[in-house]
């Protein structure tokens, strides 16, 4: 289950032309676990086909893929599939299914509404804090503004009237929208297309005495015929395709009749055999695929309502380039040749080549050979199979203890210029800033190729729009890059995942691999490597016991880790693999008594408290992790400037939002807030001392962090002694790493520095036998805290799974009592609309 790309053609009619048009296409799992796929795949993509199960409905996964979609600034279609199921699964009639297909078009644009809402309210706010006319504040204290009801809010809304709703079924082999009805039914009735595009969904009814189109039941005659009372979605659309359907649920003579019929009114390019086929799905496969073909229906929505590469990267510049103007001239002048390129999605030549690697795919075992069938010369077919003709002279090289290297092809997304064979790049990591003299290196392009679902075509160049895959970038690319022929003094990065956050799943599923022998250990780790570079969302490290660690989302996750070690990345090596271990967390349920660390030659003493934070408090500050990680490192590198004002600015307004109700811990942190963790981002916060401390500590790596959360100044005593003040951030970083219970990583723990006591008296004036003070502060609070944490009650977290489970009611106890020994708990049961399935 990995995302998948390919290259399609597809001509559509312009007007009275006919146009190519080329598309890229990804495909990428639905299943959570594989969420980092999805993520891969929207980092590329300017537009978004979501499939939405007509049998299931709106899911939680469908919820998350949506808002992230919106979240990225990319505009999404929706496909509504396997229409076939309400009638051959759920025997739904007609009308039926047009309430249960409307019923999850309501849903799903409730999804949209609320997002829109908030962009709405976000929107509002902001307006507020930048009008500084009082009299633009109305008596209720809210800013005089106004919503339009322009373009922006309608085309959000999913609805086939709009042209980005099609109904498909994928195994049949057919997929349509209410404009290819218009189309028929125009010419048929002479009616205007554009009328019955409007008039083909909703609240329709065809009058057919007036022979009038009218919006509403209640307007038709009180005597009108059943049929007429019908929408015409149901009268126009789904009998038509009900009647196939019953058209191949026997194999009499009557039905085949019908199908016959059917073929000739609809002047259907089908075989005999094939619609008399006693096969019914095949039969119905055929018929529907040659009347409504869903390649043809899902690329004419996808040409007219997705944007085009140009109109994308312009409409998403600041996620996917968030920079703001340098101050220098020759800054600037970088800044706006970069800014043009991006923008216009520049493909001329002297353009400035810009791309985005968004994750490694690994080649197929036999080589990067394309497997697509072309026509070849006979002669040169005969050659090809006397080459292929094993020798049986020749023993075959690769055994079990044979380790072969792994190629990658890079999945890259170009934004501006071209690319091709032999071009020599810089490579540009995630945690690159610019200016920096880490995070990138030089590398070569070796080939540039079309990616073609598991095959490659080699290509001579491709150019800004598009995406293709890259080889030659094994050594330089871990997981995702920028690459540019930029020089690092000059270049501006991308965003580490083009407007999204860097990860929306935790890796909560832990084994540990072990070799059959030592000997196979050095082999099996090359094989986690290459793993780790080939699965965005796959961690591999060693523990200081010397296990190798696994870390997955989930059980299918970790299930198809373990098959492409085995037959690929590892092939031949044994290895066993323990029991999943799920990853904990160490908490305090109260607050703790004071403790007090000393140093070991007795100059300083820490006195040191720790309490919980609220749940809800922790649980915000944990999905804002991936957004401090990105500032804070920026932050480091530019001298506490960061070029993400939007981002900042983001982040600040969701810190108030987080501690609404805790109003006495967030105006601690603002004079206080020295550090957060684990791995200085996290859910646990060190407070330094108070205000009336004798003696207090400050350093420039504080001042950082601080400023990143509050427009805070210090004080000009507080800048003394650093070494004890990064002492103690070093010794809080090391106990939320690895807390005092079972050395797992702390969660929702709030450390306070109540007093800081100097006694210089002590100090000699040879050296210090018990060594630098920098690593007795860090020891001895390390210990303090965690005998503070031991004294606050300490607790394990447990990470909860919520699943959403589908079962027939001859099996729902059987499902409760397997909830049950898992330790769940059923939060909601309802029974599905049209099926006795919960």
């Amino acid at each position: 289950m990995k995302s998948s790309s390919a290259v399609l053609l597809h001509k559509q009619n312009v007007g009275d032309d006919e146009h190519p048009f080329i598309v890229n296409l990804v495909d990428s799992p639905g299943h959570v676990d594989f969420t980092g796929e999805v993520e891969s795949a929207m980092s590329v993509c300017d537009g978004a086909l979501l499939v939405v199960d007509v049998g299931e409905g709106v899911r939680a996964q469908t919820v998350s893929v949506l808002r992230l979609a919106m979240d990225r600034g990319i505009q999404p279609v929706l496909v509504l599939n396997k229409m076939d199921r309400l009638f051959t699964e759920f025997k739904m009639e007609p009308l039926d299914a047009y309430r249960h297909i409307t019923n999850i078009l309501e849903q799903v644009n409730v999804i949209v509404g609320v997002r829109d809402l908030e962009s709405i309210i976000r929107a509002s706010e902001n307006y507020a804090d930048s009008v500084e006319d009082a009299d633009a504040v109305g008596e209720d204290g809210g800013a005089a503004w106004s919503v339009d009801e322009d373009e922006e809010t309608t085309t959000n809304t999913f609805s086939p009237a709009n042209g980005n709703v099609a109904f498909a079924s994928a195994i049949d082999g057919w997929a349509f929208r209410v404009e290819n009805f218009a189309s028929m039914y125009s010419k048929k009735f002479g009616l205007k297309r554009e009328i019955l595009v409007r008039s083909l969904w909703g609240d329709y009814y065809v009058n057919a005495k007036t022979r009038r189109i009218v919006h509403g039941a209640d307007k038709l005659p009180k005597k009108a015929a059943p049929s007429a009372a019908k929408p015409m979605f149901v009268g126009f659309v789904l009998d038509n395709i009900w009647k196939i359907y019953e058209s191949v649920q026997s194999n009499d003579p009557e039905s085949m009749e019908k199908r016959r019929n059917i073929v000739e009114k609809l002047n259907l390019k089908v075989t005999d055999r094939d619609y008399r086929h006693r096969d019914g799905k095949i039969a119905v496969r055929a018929m529907m695929n040659s009347w409504l073909p869903a390649a043809k229906g899902l690329l004419d929505m996808v040409v007219e309502k997705l944007p085009s590469p140009v109109v994308a990267q312009r409409n998403r510049l600041g996620l996917l380039w968030p920079h703001s103007k340098p101050e220098n001239a020759e800054g600037a002048e970088a800044w706006l040749r970069m800014k043009s390129a991006i923008e216009n999605c520049d493909s001329s030549e002297g353009s400035p080549f810009i791309a985005f690697v968004a994750k490694m795919i690994q080649k197929p075992e036999d080589g990067s050979e394309p497997k697509i069938r072309q026509p070849k010369p006979r002669e040169e077919s005969k050659a090809a199979e006397e080459l292929q003709t094993p020798d049986a002279s020749v023993e075959p090289s690769a055994g079990p203890g044979t380790v072969e290297e792994q190629e990658f092809v890079a999945f890259t997304r170009v934004l501006s210029g071209s690319i091709k064979a032999a071009d020599k790049l810089y490579v540009y990591g995630p945690r690159f800033q610019s200016g920096s003299d880490l995070g990138w290196s030089t590398a070569e392009v070796t080939k540039v190729v079309l990616l073609m679902g598991r095959d490659t075509n080699a290509v001579e160049k491709v150019s800004a729009g598009s995406v293709c895959g890259v080889e030659g970038l094994d050594n330089a690319v871990m997981k995702t890059a920028t690459l540019s022929n930029i020089p690092p003094e000059q270049m501006l990065p991308l965003a580490s995942r083009l407007g999204g956050s860097e990860t929306t799943s935790d890796l909560v599923v832990r084994v540990a691999l072990e070799p059959h022998t030592p000997l196979e250990t050095e082999r099996l780790q090359l094989g986690m490597k290459k793993l780790n570079q080939a699965d965005p969302m796959v961690d591999t490290y060693v523990m200081e016991t010397g296990e190798l660690v696994l870390a997955v989302t989930g059980e299918l996750h970790l299930e198809r880790c373990l098959v492409d070690l085995r037959e690929r990345f590892a092939k031949g090596v044994r290895f066993h693999v323990s029991e999943p271990i799920i990853s904990f967390r160490e908490t305090v349920s109260t607050t703790g008594p004071a403790v007090v660390a000393t140093t070991a030659n007795k100059q300083v003493s820490i006195t040191l408290k720790a309490r919980p934070i609220p749940t809800r408090v922790a649980r915000n500050l944990d999905q804002e992790t991936p957004r401090t990680r990105t500032l804070l490192g920026e932050a480091k590198s530019n001298d506490s400037q960061v070029s993400q004002p939007n981002e900042l600015r983001k982040m600040r307004e969701t810190l108030v939002e987080v501690f609404e109700g805790e109003e006495e811990l967030f105006n601690t942190m603002k004079s206080r807030l020295w550090s957060s963790g684990p791995r200085s981002f996290g859910t646990n916060i060190l407070l330094g001392p108070p205000k009336g401390c004798k003696f207090p500590c400050y350093s420039k790596g504080i001042s950082t962090w601080r400023s990143l959360f509050f427009d805070y100044e210090p004080d000009e005593c507080n800048s003394l002694n650093p070494t004890i003040a990064n002492g103690i951030v070093a010794g809080f970083q090391h106990t939320t790493a690895a807390g005092p219970l079972c050395e797992e990583a702390m969660y929702g723990v709030c450390f306070s520095v109540e007093d800081i006591h100097i006694d210089d008296s002590v100090v000699g004036d040879g050296p210090d036998p018990y060594g630098p003070l920098s690593g007795q502060i860090i020891s001895c609070v390390k210990e303090a805290l965690r005998n503070t944490t031991m004294s606050s009650q300490p607790r394990l977290v447990e990470a909860p799974l919520r699943v959403e489970i589908q079962t027939t009611m001859d099996t729902l106890g059987s499902m409760y009592n397997v909830i049950s020994k898992r330790r769940g708990r059923v939060v909601r049961e309802e029974i599905k609309e049209g099926a006795s399935i919960f």
